[in-house]
């Protein structure tokens, strides 16, 4: 009984000291998802130790403080994953699972070897098909000791021993390479290995620095293998070998064709590359094609299939940080001429910000960074994309953190300053010295002093399944400040949930226990690809479906900085069951099995899967672009530079055409078109033909006409002869404010499509947006409202819209007398006339940039401003408005395009994005400041470079970059200034349904979160399939924000299909056909040989042409 007794209590004494050393990081009572095991307890006593030195430091490697990664397998097959750690200056590190998170470091009796090299990064792969888990080690650094490079090849022999092989394989390369990836690109079974090399990395006082580094002799390197435990270079053949700064590799099959492709995240001014593999042993870079934008200072990249849509998505990390202070003090601001010099020279566009580039079917990819909320997480590593909590929906872990903040802008600059200070002192006490190295005389320790240490903590994301996160880095437990660098999962205790480990720097290693399975227990299901000749498995697609749903995962190896994860595929399911999986090996052999139970590991293998043979039927999408030789045509922007009159404008003014307009001009029967030229290239009048194609017509008409820039454009009957005449807005930002180049014009049409100009009473000369007609006087011809857009080289000053009354033909400026309150109206981009309140005649409602939605009650044909208590609180930046009864109660609902959700400008009523203009420093130019909240703090959103550009007394008052950073607006340009300033500000950036509850009352609803990827400049309104439901198309984009803001391309062109209950769905590009990724500004139907088409027209760029296909039912 005592011995009973005694057992009891060491018992508890070890489960008391267990729960000791598993670190709690919330409260006593609350257990986090992730507890951090202790070193203690682990075992895992790895810690990245750097330090400057005479010849290895900051100031001679700019890549000194990158870190390293980790590799994660079950080296000796024992069932349970161990983790091996790449060392910087000190050695490289291997630990073998003992089991309930305790680790022993094997590392001396293993066969590491410790030769004081700089490794980086670790994949683990089965390189030479013996069923043993083998180590690649990338090592770089030592610009001058090639030798200390080499990469290193372990290769397990069994029993926990490795042998170093790389040279025997042909794989001892000595390159910078900073992380490789295994993959089999040419489906022979057996793996290759794709490299990360790159040029030197050259610190400020380095022999490289300010030399050329993006030679040809530092190009990217793809080995493939013989089978002969041999490796040969095939780089060229093979079309990789192009030079980048490479951070990041991440393989997968990215445009679902069954082929693994390469995805490479590129540093500083490179461009990623996205190598799409070309099934014939060759590989063609299509980022610039099929990217929209990308990271500037790309670091790791991870991909996964994040919204359970059937394709991987892609997530780069960048540099920027989240907190306002630590965005402007270490982020001395963009320069325009570099940004376009990168666009010019192929870099493509280039922004400091994470990108989540959403797979949308049908090989292109959006970035939807902003929407989600993880675009800034400041200066991040790995980007780990997994199910951590077992829900069904993968979720986002990201490193973080520099040793010392080299990008201060005023520590920068102090550094520089110190050394070149010290130097010359130096020279002048020691005039005889000679030649001397610099670093033999720095105090290395003093200068790197002078910069900022500060640790940060890494990121959790939860995903929550409308590809939004919510940041739960402290309620995860994820929260602790450090130096964090490569990252892996695992499911290290064999629970069913992924751990984490973390590599530091001078810090010891994160170990994480996920504890899903206490404080979640949800489902889920594990998988391990096993071929019975040790063949690749990589490029394995495993799909699992689960009570109507579905989620996919490839094999692949490498993902997010310099690390290795587990290789087997985890599947989170919540509270679900498994209906079936369905397993397509990479030879396309297919499997699907059933009466699978959950919680378990399925092991899988080729030998029941069969070959598909059979192509799979595809229906037929809703519209497809067409291409008619008449309607080649590209609509071209002068150049113009907005930012010369306005430094800090959010975005050009100049270029919102080009205008669109339908019509029978020639009576017989068929549709011509009109499309409106920028500033200095003609206007274009196509007739149609009985062949189904167009004619120029009016063409020396045109061709006088065009130093006007065309924006807007409506036929209507001016003067009652039943030919519709053209009315044309003119627009732009090119000319100063009151040109004649802004006088809007009308052609009338003498019924057999000939044109010639006429005249407008009084009218003013307004850089406008949009035109609208109705016979608002009930005299039986058509008025015309036409909207005042912006007062050119004074944004945001609101503009003057006008209503031209028509006498008898003769169209006359009366806005003083009908519609007084159109005066200095504002910013309006869109109007239309509606009955909203069913009281027999039409009202007017309209929308702008930083305007509220805004409707004018007719009342006998005299416009006033209605109070609608419905539209408070919703200025925005609106874009476009449509109508249509979309519920079928007999009242027109309303649809209002906004910038749209996935912008850098964020913006609610207790934290409105805003604008203040005002003449801040006296020199009689009116200056732009825009404002946002950052925790809740009011702070300008430029920064100090641009700000003191556009107001210089700044920079004598603030002078550092670190003082500007810190204080808020009011404390910038003084709060009695601000007040006395011209001040707009927003509530919301979403698209809206507008739903009619009549008596002047409103419910807003926003848009489905497709809709809100981008602004939408226009909507088109129809029940395509005829289902009695109003379905949507919408386009937008935004292509010409400032260059720190990522510009709005994220629009692909949207396809809302009408559902009974006011429900709206979206329906996928890969379904719906109609894709429009360019910088739509208009959509108009069109009817070609008797067929509907849809007509979009893109700013710089193409005329795009949609068939409507023949009507269907769409689920």
């Amino acid at each position: 009984m005592k011995d009973h007794l005694k057992f009891k209590m060491i018992k508890s004494t070890l489960a008391v000291l267990f729960l000791c050393l598993i670190v709690p990081v919330f409260g006593q009572n609350t257990t986090p998802l992730f507890s951090l095991v202790a070193p203690e307890k682990s075992g895992i006593t790895f810690n990245n130790v750097i330090k400057d030195n005479k010849t290895e430091n900051i100031l001679l490697y700019s890549n000194f403080y990158g870190g390293a990664g980790v590799g994660v397998g079950d080296f000796n097959q024992d069932g349970l994953e161990d983790i091996f750690f790449a060392g910087n200056q000190v050695g490289d590190q291997l630990y073998f699972n003992k089991g309930d998170f305790r680790f022993e470091n094997v590392t001396s009796q293993s066969g590491i070897i410790q030769d004081n090299g700089w490794s980086t990064g670790v994949a683990v792969a089965d390189i030479n098909a013996d069923g043993l888990l083998d180590i690649y080690v990338t090592r770089e650094l030592f610009d001058h000791k090639p030798d200390l490079r080499v990469n290193l090849l372990y290769i397990n022999i069994g029993d926990g021993h490795f042998k170093e092989m790389g040279a025997q394989y042909g794989l001892a390369d000595d390159s910078r390479t900073r992380h490789a990836s295994f993959l089999d690109y040419d489906k022979d079974g057996l793996l290759d290995l794709f490299l990360l090399t790159q040029p030197p990395n050259p610190g400020s006082y380095s022999p490289f620095f300010g030399t050329e580094l993006l030679q040809k002799q530092y190009h990217l390197k793809l080995f493939r293998n013989t089978g002969s435990q041999k490796f040969v270079e095939v780089s060229a053949s093979a079309g990789i070998d192009l030079t980048g700064f490479p951070n990041g590799v991440c393989v997968a099959d990215l445009n679902n064709d069954g082929w693994q492709d390469i995805y490479v995240a590129n540093d500083f001014y490179a461009p990623d590359f996205m190598f799409i593999n070309q099934q014939d042993g060759t590989f063609k870079n299509e980022a610039n094609t099929r990217l929209g934008q990308m990271s500037f200072y790309a670091m790791g990249v991870d991909i996964a299939d994040l919204d359970n849509d059937g394709h991987q998505d892609i997530f780069t990390l960048d540099m920027v940080a989240e907190d306002n202070f630590r965005l402007k003090s270490n982020m001395s601001g963009m320069n325009p001429d570099a940004f376009w010099k990168v666009v010019n020279d192929g870099g493509h566009y280039q922004y400091m910000y994470n990108a989540l580039q959403h797979n949308n079917g049908n090989g292109s990819f959006s970035n939807m960074a902003q929407y989600t909320g993880m675009a800034a997480t400041d200066w991040s590593w790995s980007t780990l994309l997994a199910d951590f909590d077992n829900d069904g929906h993968k979720d986002v872990y990201i490193t973080n953190g520099l040793l010392y903040d080299i990008r201060n802008t005023d520590a920068d600059k102090h550094v520089a300053q110190y050394v070149s200070d010290f130097a010359n002192e130096w020279v002048a006490a020691n005039p005889k010295a000679g030649d001397v190295n610099l670093f033999d005389i720095l105090d290395i320790d003093k200068t790197i002093g002078l910069l900022p240490s500060v640790p940060l903590k890494n990121y959790a994301y939860k995903n929550n399944g409308t590809m939004q996160f919510e940041k739960v880095s402290e309620a995860w437990g994820l929260d602790q400040a450090s130096f964090s660098n490569g990252a892996a999962y695992a499911d290290f205790d064999q629970d069913g949930d992924l751990d984490l480990v973390v590599s530091n720097i001078n810090a010891p290693a994160f170990l994480y226990k996920n504890n899903s399975d206490k404080k979640l227990p949800n489902n889920y299901l594990r998988v391990q690809l096993k071929d019975p000749n040790h063949q690749s498995v990589m490029g394995t697609r495993v799909t699992v479906y689960s009570q109507g749903k579905s989620q996919m995962s490839e094999a692949s190896n490498v993902r997010g900085i310099y690390s290795t994860s587990e290789q087997s595929l985890h599947f989170g399911l919540g509270k679900a069951s498994v209906d079936s999986v369905m397993v397509v090996w990479p030879n396309n052999a297919r499997e699907i099995i059933k009466s699978v139970m959950v919680n378990k590991t399925l092991i899988l293998s080729p030998e029941q899967a069969v070959v598909n043979t059979k192509n799979p039927s595809e229906a037929q999408p809703m519209f497809n672009e067409v291409f008619l030789p008449s309607l080649k045509i590209s609509h071209q922007e002068n150049s113009y530079d907005d930012y010369a009159q306005q430094v800090l404008l959010p975005h050009k003014m100049s270029q919102f055409g080009p205008a669109l307009a339908v019509a029978d001009v020639n009576s017989d029967g068929l549709e011509d078109l009109y499309i409106g030229g920028a500033s200095g290239k003609p206007a274009q009048l196509l007739l149609q033909n009985e062949n189904g194609q167009f004619d120029t017509s009016n063409t020396n008409l045109l061709e006088k006409e065009k130093p006007y820039e065309d924006v807007d454009a409506l036929f209507v009957d001016l003067n009652g002869d039943e030919a519709p005449d053209l009315f044309v807005v003119s627009g732009g930002n090119e000319y100063p404010a009151n040109d004649f180049h802004y006088t809007d014009r009308v052609y009338l049409n003498d019924g057999a499509g000939n044109f010639s100009k006429g005249a407008i009473v009084g009218l003013a000369r307004t850089s406008g947006s949009v035109v609208r007609a109705i016979d608002i006087d009930a005299d039986g011809d058509q008025d015309l409202f036409v909207a005042g857009r912006h007062v050119p080289h004074q944004y945001p000053s609101p503009a003057t819209s006008m209503l031209l009354i028509n006498e008898s033909g003769q169209l006359v400026n009366k806005t003083e007398s009908v519609a007084p309150e159109f005066k200095h109206l504002g910013m309006v981009t869109d109007a239309l006339w509606t009955d909203y309140d069913s009281d027999g005649d039409s009202d007017l409602m309209l929308l702008g940039e930083w305007m509220p939605l805004t409707i004018f009650n007719n009342n006998g044909g005299l416009l006033s401003k209605a109070t609608i208590p419905s539209f408070e609180s919703t200025a925005g930046w609106w874009f476009s408005l449509a109508s249509a009864d979309m519920d079928g109660d007999g009242d027109p609902d309303y649809l209002a395009g906004n910038l749209g959700l996935n912008y850098k400008y964020k913006t609610t009523p207790q934290n409105p994005f805003d604008v203040y203009y005002n003449d801040f420093d006296g020199n009689n130019k009116y200056d732009i400041v825009l404002g946002y909240y950052n925790q809740d703090k009011h702070f300008p959103l430029r920064g100090f470079s641009c700000s003191s550009e556009q107001v210089p007394i700044l920079k004598s008052t603030f002078k550092k970059y670190d003082v500007f950073a810190s204080l808020q607006i009011e404390e910038v340009y003084g709060e009695e200034n601000l007040k006395q300033s011209l001040h707009y500000e927003t509530q919301t950036f979403a698209s809206q349904y507008i739903e009619n509850l009549g008596n002047g009352a409103f419910a807003l609803k926003s848009l489905p979160y497709q809709a809100q990827m981008s602004n939408i400049n226009a909507f088109h309104i129809e029940d395509f399939d005829k289902d009695g439901q109003q379905d949507i198309l919408g386009v937008g984009n935004l292509f010409v924000s400032e260059i720190e803001t990522p510009r709005n391309d994220a629009g692909i062109g949207l396809f809302l299909k009408g559902k009974s209950g006011n429900k709206l769905q979206n329906i996928p590009v890969t379904e719906s056909g109609f894709f429009t990724p360019l910088d739509a500004k208009k959509i108009a139907k069109i009817n070609i040989g008797g067929m509907p088409h849809i007509l979009v027209a893109n700013n710089n760029d193409r005329l795009q042409l949609f068939k409507i296909n023949k009507t269907r039912p769409i689920k």
